[in-house]
């Protein structure tokens, strides 16, 4: 054993063990309910979005940031690859795992930007377009699915809710 290190026996001796009635005490001081704990009911939320999207999309390899790069390329043509991570509000290693993905199947491709030669540009190719048109209507019937558990007023509340916790600034 490491001269050093305590003992476990030490360890456990130096650190007061507490009686389970303490524990809940503290506990429900705190105020903790995982039920109803913001973070925990967004994770469920995403859970149940992204099964929407596996029962609805096509493909088995396509994933929700894959899509939302797709559809930020076809509605805007042309973006460099910084621009197409900040429009759809991905940090810069999610834009390139995603980009990277998109290039081996063919579906976008990448060129360095006319104007300036360190800035990398991304566009559908034709496979592309066609291949994301379809998506469209596909990704709405997820969305429908999604919020299907709320009220017309509900999913709006919702949807604007989101867009406000979703700020970037709102920490």
């Amino acid at each position: 054993m490491d001269a050093d290190r305590p003992s476990e026996e030490a360890a456990s001796a130096e650190v007061p063990v507490l009686g389970r009635e303490e524990i809940l005490a503290y506990y429900a001081r705190t105020g903790y309910a995982l039920e109803h704990h913001a973070a925990h009911l967004l994770r469920r939320a995403h859970q149940r979005a992204t099964a929407c999207f596996q029962a609805v999309m096509p493909s088995d390899d396509l994933t929700p940031t894959q899509m939302a790069a797709l559809a930020t390329l076809l509605k805007h043509g042309e973006l460099s690859q910084n621009h197409l991570g900040r429009m759809t509000q991905m940090d810069p290693s999610t834009i390139s795992l995603v980009v990277k993905a998109l290039l081996k199947r063919g579906l976008i491709a990448r060129k360095r930007s006319d104007t300036d030669q360190r800035m990398t540009m991304i566009a559908l190719t034709n496979a592309g377009v066609e291949y994301t048109l379809p998506l469209l209507d596909l990704s709405m019937q997820v969305a429908r699915r999604l919020l299907s558990p709320l009220s017309p007023a509900e999913q709006a509340t919702l949807l604007d809710l989101l867009n406000r916790i979703g700020e970037p600034d709102a920490a």
